[in-house]
């Protein structure tokens, strides 16, 4: 259930084109901002998808993760890793639709792909643990879900997510505990056959 390697994880050449996409960004240089946003549009998608519960509100999530992200740049100043200052905004723009709106219903599962080389009854029981699992962790409260998809999902270690959500290692610990636990009862039917 984690994410995927962070996209600048391929060494220091990579960290260095990071950073000097970040300082053309900060200085008004749309197409370096625009790659920027390349290496980092699925993670920030993933992020808001796994808290707001839908696809339409992760994608306004995320347009508004850029659109604040690009505004506030040049304020950037490197004292936590770009990728936990992008997470913040992101995890911010998600809470703040979850406010904003009511819950939206799961996806359906029409909207699963599915392989065409997929035996129809594994990717059936596929889609319905994707479904179950997904329908749980948006049933969370949104302090537990939060730290649940940043851990879980997107594979953020305790001191990222404490930077993401600037609350105290022990309160990450302890709504990480909670959510975990909340998602084994609700998913207590599944252990035999899944290993939950």
């Amino acid at each position: 259930m984690r994410g995927s390697a962070h996209p600048c994880d391929g060494g220091t050449a990579v960290v260095s084109e990071e950073a000097d996409l970040i300082a053309r960004s900060a200085g008004g240089d749309l197409d370096a901002y625009d790659r920027l946003v390349g290496l980092y549009q699925d993670r920030v998608y993933q992020v808001a998808y796994r808290i707001t519960g839908n696809r339409e509100d992760a994608w306004d999530a995320a347009q508004e993760t850029f659109l604040n992200a690009f505004r506030s740049l040049p304020r950037f100043r490197g004292a936590s890793a770009f990728s936990t200052w992008v997470h913040r905004i992101a995890t911010n723009a998600a809470l703040d639709l979850i406010r904003r709106r009511p819950p939206q219903p799961p996806v359906s599962l029409e909207d699963v792909a599915v392989s065409a080389g997929d035996d129809p009854a594994e990717t059936a029981t596929r889609s319905e643990l994707q479904q179950r699992l997904h329908r749980a962790i948006t049933s969370l409260p949104a302090d537990q879900r939060v730290v649940v998809v940043l851990r879980d999902v997107q594979g953020l270690s305790y001191e990222e997510i404490t930077a993401v959500l600037r609350i105290p290692p022990g309160t990450v610990r302890s709504r990480l505990s909670r959510g975990r636990e909340s998602l084994r009862r609700q998913l207590a039917d599944l252990a035999p056959a899944a290993g939950v």
